[in-house]
């Protein structure tokens, strides 16, 4: 029997390539892997809705697009995971009941508060400056950076994940829609769909969403599994993606 066909969706500011090294080593177990750009990356036109609802409503449309024999499982990636949980909501019945989220958004009420405050003061300052300023930092070398030392944890690979970052993370087609997202991935969560089973897999050192706030989060649900990686941060799909492939290929085969 045919393995589950299985549709990739990348995090912020990245583009398919960050998901690419999972996809290979899921596509060298047997598995059919969709990876596409989420609107406004590559070469993907932005949504007029950068809303939930027109994320799952772009995503409904992809899916249908694929005319696939089988329903396919979603495997959504940081503010990927929180487009795919909240389209799994929306449309329970469009897809294979199993999920994976990677580096899920989980925060506690006090977090999340925080993360509320630090959105509007860092989208407010991005949308003040000019197009081009708004570029040129959002693009810059330095913010790649930034943004690669903070979120990895095994710098075994660290050159390759900066190079990476610096590469794919630049890659969109509006400032703005980028503005947007930051928007939304600091406004939203990663949330449990209403049905179906769900993996959520993560590292042990990822500093935007908390081993112990998953733990919280899913503690009374019998649908939700966790599993944790050690000494990883945020960017599993760069620091272990075959480590990650595993674990998927092993979840849907258990």
């Amino acid at each position: 029997m045919a393995k589950t066909p299985i549709i990739l969706i990348h995090g912020l500011r990245g583009d398919h390539y960050g998901l690419a090294e999972i996809a290979e080593a899921l596509e060298k177990r047997g598995y059919k892997v969709y990876n596409p750009d989420l609107p406004g990356y590559g070469d993907e036109v932005a949504l007029e809705d950068q809303s939930l609802r027109g994320y799952a409503e772009w995503l409904k449309a992809y899916i249908g697009s694929l005319k696939l024999k089988q329903p396919p499982v979603l495997v959504g990636h940081s503010m990927g995971s929180i487009v795919t949980s909240h389209f799994l909501r929306m449309y329970p019945n469009k897809t294979d009941p199993r999920a994976v989220f990677l580096s899920p958004i989980i925060r506690t009420p006090s977090g999340q508060k925080r993360s509320n405050f630090s959105a509007a003061v860092l989208c407010g300052f991005l949308k003040i400056l000019s197009g081009h300023a708004r570029y040129v930092l959002l693009r810059s070398k330095l913010a790649s950076f930034i943004v690669s030392r903070a979120l990895s944890y095994d710098h075994r690979r660290q050159k390759y994940i900066d190079r990476m970052h610096f590469e794919h993370c630049g890659n969109f087609t509006s400032t703005i829609s980028v503005v947007n997202d930051i928007r939304l991935s600091m406004h939203e969560q990663t949330v449990l769909p209403t049905k179906g089973r769900v993996l959520y897999l993560m590292g042990d050192h990822d500093r935007l969403s908390k081993v112990r706030n998953v733990q919280a989060r899913i503690a009374d649900s019998e649908r939700a599994t966790l599993q944790v990686i050690e000494k990883k941060g945020h960017l599993i799909n760069y620091e272990c993606p075959q480590k990650v492939a595993h674990y998927i290929d092993d979840y849907l085969e258990s």
